[in-house]
């Protein structure tokens, strides 16, 4: 059987470790490994200078996309670097190539027991994106974007355009596409599909099938049924993802009637990235907010709500969950990086401030009829919606949120914010 092109294509593995390592190695990949399926065996060993390692984390963007224990016996390696840990220094883990970005640079770190993250390797290499399929009558408008950046008003602004379908059933916050995306990232991952060859574990535990628990799963991309599940299983999936993401907005549009062009839908940063390849005709908006005024919103609503939301519970504090926000601000200057050629770029402050020049661009990018009687109809329908967006809101008027950081943020947090969002601020035109 000739061989299928490639889906994964590492180029290099660089070894990165410090004075923290004893000693590491990553045994696969390698550079020039071509795989033909989505999944990517990672493997490899690590041993501390002083103290104990736990797991290794694969990270990309800034952001842990998998974990991965510490528990294989590598006894030779051990023995030759004096391990205190004994002889399980070895890590296997099988990712999810889909998880990837088309050009990715993924950074396998370990975790000692510590909390202290230790630099392992690079590796670099290529994805090859879902196969698209063209002719939806509807295409998405994904919207990404973070927290408290002004999605809700964007998406009611959206709404009141007769080309644009925009779902209520709850508070605006609708992710069909976006559940789809994470359908399929659960089944594509060779951790669960795998399962159906072997189980692994007890069948009575309820998630059995998903493989989140239990032993890793070994799939080998040279047995011609292992690289079908990889591949041509994985393709098919997500044809079944979208078809139902086409359904049901084939259904909410027959309803609503008119001509339509789009649904639009706030999206996470994967989930954004899938739904671009699962439909090559969408179009892009990165709705951005300056991330001090973000952070002030975030707290706000936190407080007004009585709760800790959007990650804050997690943090030992306010300075803290700044600081964790890093990764989530770069991780946004990286996807708007890769997509900005095709996308749109919306500021939170000029659609408050210059809210008509600021719609009429965004309707222009659309291709859509960007009239002043549509925009004057959109601003008209929102107008109708502040009293219930009032709920949501934590400044007395939009003009207000803007700049809010310099009268709500104490000089701690303030400078959390020029830490973690430096080159967010400067990469989306935020004066420092």
């Amino acid at each position: 059987m000739a061989a299928s092109p490639p889906l994964i294509d590492i180029a290099e593995v660089l070894e990165t470790g410090s004075g923290l390592l004893a000693g590491a190695e990553v045994n696969a990949p390698s550079a020039g490994t071509r795989l033909e399926t989505y999944a990517l065996d990672l493997r490899g060993w690590a041993v501390a200078a002083a103290g104990n390692l736990t797991a290794v984390e694969v990270v990309v963007d800034g952001e842990v996309i998998q974990t991965v224990p510490l528990d294989v016996e590598r006894p030779h390696a051990a023995a030759a670097f004096g391990s205190p840990a004994g002889g399980r220094i070895g890590f296997h883990g099988v990712l999810n190539g889909l998880l990837l970005p088309a050009e990715f640079e993924l950074e396998l770190r370990a975790v000692a027991g510590s909390g202290a993250q230790v630099p392992i390797a690079l590796v670099r290499g290529r994805r090859t994106t879902l196969p698209a399929a063209n002719g939806a009558s509807l295409q998405p408008l994904i919207v990404t974007t973070l927290g408290r950046t002004g999605s809700m008003l964007l998406l009611r602004l959206l709404e009141g355009h007769p080309e644009i379908l925009v779902l209520r059933p709850h508070r605006y916050e609708q992710r069909v596409a976006g559940y789809w995306v994470e359908v399929l990232l659960a089944l594509s991952d060779p951790s669960g599909y795998m399962r159906q060859l072997a189980p692994a574990g007890s069948l009575d535990e309820p998630r059995w099938w998903l493989g989140d628990e239990g032993p890793t799963a070994h799939a080998n991309p040279a047995d011609p049924l292992h690289r079908w599940l990889g591949r041509d299983a994985v393709f098919a999936l997500a044809q079944t993802c979208r078809s139902r993401i086409d359904a049901l907005y084939a259904q909410a549009a027959a309803q609503a009637g008119g001509n339509l062009r789009y649904f639009a839908e706030k999206h996470t940063l994967r989930s954004a990235a899938l739904t671009a390849e699962l439909y090559p005709e969408a179009r892009e908006v990165f709705l951005v907010r300056d991330f001090r005024d973000m952070v002030a919103s975030i707290l706000a609503f936190n407080r007004k709500r009585g709760v800790k939301g959007f990650g804050e519970g997690g943090a030992a504090g306010e300075v803290d969950y700044v600081d964790r926000l890093a990764g989530w601000a770069n991780a946004l200057v990286r996807s708007f990086e890769r997509r900005s050629a095709r996308a749109h770029l919306v500021r939170y402050e000029d659609l408050v401030l210059e809210p008509v020049a600021t719609v009429t661009s965004l309707l222009s990018y659309l291709d859509v009829d960007a009239s002043s009687a549509a925009v004057d109809h959109m601003r008209a329908a929102l107008t109708a919606e502040l009293p219930e967006l009032a709920q949501h809101t934590t400044a007395p008027d939009p003009a207000a949120s803007v700049g809010r950081w310099r009268a709500d943020l104490g000089a701690g947090l303030t400078r959390a914010c020029e830490r973690s969002f430096g080159e967010a601020l400067a990469a989306f035109g935020y004066e420092r």
